[in-house]
């Protein structure tokens, strides 16, 4: 068996013969392409996922909060200007005054506002907290620094930008408690005739301390445990195992439906096994977010079924596009184009387009941003309520894709029948010129074709194979066709004579 081996490894070429030379280059070729479309593949995707999440506090200022004081006291009348003024920092969402008659004219509407996007936020006096803070500091009575000011706040838009704008609030609401303080304790200082001993005597310690302080209402939270990584990782994960795996599987079985099915049946085959799949790996997804929902969210029947509708019409989306893909681009640029659009879709469920710079904002457009958008709108039971758009711009990928798909199977199903498309999506190649005689004499001599045919087809290498290891020495071979030849007894003339 060694022997057999070693002498089937003798009539193998080596890698460097000059006979390889051509699948050499052909070789080098391939992997300098590779290098230069995975080279503009990896920077392009990196640079637009860092991009997505740089410096976000730039636009912090297109998050915008309502502000309403419904108490007319001249202490009230003094913390909203210092409230006002706060928010004026760059580092501060953009804050709206409504005053008199207008439009929120009360804490309901102000909330409900809040709770369908009108707004990120809310910032709120109170009503009656001037004359509660001013029986507190001249009679000692009870006080409770946190009813002064009510900061409205949701979690129904993008994890990151909500947590980085009510921070923003709080953190200019919780910078006004001791400036507003000593204001407090001077005006009373100065009411009293400068007796500092007898205010502090007389007032409430808490309210002198903490004249007012914020409560935060919360009124769309997200009722769940591992919101965020259900928007990346789940969505991610759908992608990738309900889109690429049956796609893969259908390119290492595709070449005989091609070649003998009918097209529309390969197009209602591949599009069957796609939604097939889809279905079977989203509901498993939907399964898996069901078994960890956490002690916060208390799920329904409903809920289960229109996670499952969320993920489908993601995973579709995905699945048509590298159905087009597969039958439009060569096999070794496929993962060029799976790991771009991964990317993209990463960047809009880790960063989200709200807050980004403008360039940025085209993933509203972006399919895993309108399927985070449905769950944290399915999350927060109703709140932030976008999904007329989402499920638009989703379906219309899945639309868009599935039909340019049709036309790309159709175009490489007749091309392929035609002989003029390989499987790889590629032009056959050309076929090999004809053989040139090697001797001037020897060009028309119809004795010795047979073996110049010969020696020509065990020296000539067709297209994707290598040649003969019978002969190796080209030498001999010519060598051998003119004894061939000087042995024939027939001469040219002689065929001539005859």
């Amino acid at each position: 068996m060694l022997r057999a081996h070693r002498e089937r490894q003798k009539k193998l070429l080596p890698l460097f013969s000059p006979e390889l030379r051509a699948t050499r280059m052909a070789f080098a070729k391939g992997i300098w392409d590779l290098f230069l479309v995975f080279t503009l593949v990896f920077w392009i995707s990196i640079c637009f996922l860092y991009g997505a999440g740089y410096d976000t506090m730039r636009h912090i200022k297109d998050s915008t909060f309502i502000f309403r004081n419904f108490d007319d006291s001249q202490t009230a009348n003094d913390l909203s200007s210092m409230i006002i003024a706060g928010f004026e920092d760059p580092n501060a969402p953009l804050l709206k005054v409504y005053t008199g008659s207008e439009k929120y004219d009360s804490v309901a509407a102000i909330k409900d506002a809040v709770w369908k996007g009108n707004a990120w936020g809310a910032v709120i006096v109170n009503d009656g907290f001037g004359k509660q803070l001013e029986q507190a500091l001249s009679e000692g009575a009870d006080y409770d620094p946190t009813s002064a000011v009510t900061l409205v706040t949701e979690e129904s838009r993008h994890y990151f930008k909500v947590i980085m704008v009510n921070k923003a609030a709080q953190t200019v609401l919780t910078a006004l408690e001791g400036p507003f303080s000593q204001q407090m304790f001077q005006r009373m200082v100065t009411a009293d005739g400068a007796n500092a001993t007898r205010v502090i005597d007389q007032a409430n310690a808490n309210a002198l301390i903490t004249p007012f302080s914020y409560a935060v209402d919360n009124v769309a939270p997200y009722h769940f445990d591992m919101s965020m990584y259900i928007l990346s990782v789940t969505l991610s994960l759908c992608m990738v195992v309900g889109s690429f795996i049956p796609s893969n599987m259908w390119k290492s079985i595709e070449e005989p439906f091609y070649k003998q099915v009918r097209i529309t049946h390969v197009i209602a085959l591949r599009a069957f096994i796609n939604i097939i799949w889809a279905a079977f790996i989203c509901i498993q997804a939907t399964g898996i977010v069901f078994a960890f929902h956490g002690p916060l969210w208390s799920p329904s029947t409903r809920d289960f079924f229109a996670m499952f509708a969320i993920f489908l019409l993601n995973t579709l989306s995905f699945t048509f596009f590298i159905d087009c893909m597969q039958n439009w681009v060569h096999p070794r640029f496929l993962l060029g184009g799976y790991f771009t659009t991964l990317f993209v879709n990463i960047a809009a469920a880790v960063f989200g387009p709200e807050l980004n710079n403008h360039f940025f904002r085209i993933l509203y457009a972006v399919p895993f941003n309108n399927s985070g958008l449905m769950l944290r709108t399915l999350l927060t039971n109703g709140s932030y309520n976008k999904l007329n758009f989402a499920i638009t711009i989703n379906v219309l990928w899945s639309l868009v894709w599935w039909l340019g798909s049709t036309f790309l199977i159709a175009r490489k199903a007749r091309r392929v029948y035609e002989g003029k498309m390989l499987m790889a999506n590629v032009p056959p190649p050309a076929a090999p010129q004809p053989a040139v005689a090697l001797e001037k004499d020897a060009a028309h001599s119809p004795t010795n074709s047979s073996a110049l045919s010969e020696y020509l087809s065990s020296a000539t290498a067709s297209y994707g194979t290598t040649p003969s290891p019978s002969e190796t020495d080209i030498s001999a071979r010519m060598r051998s066709a003119r004894a061939r030849k000087s042995n024939d007894t027939t001469s040219d003339i002689e065929i001539e004579d005859m």
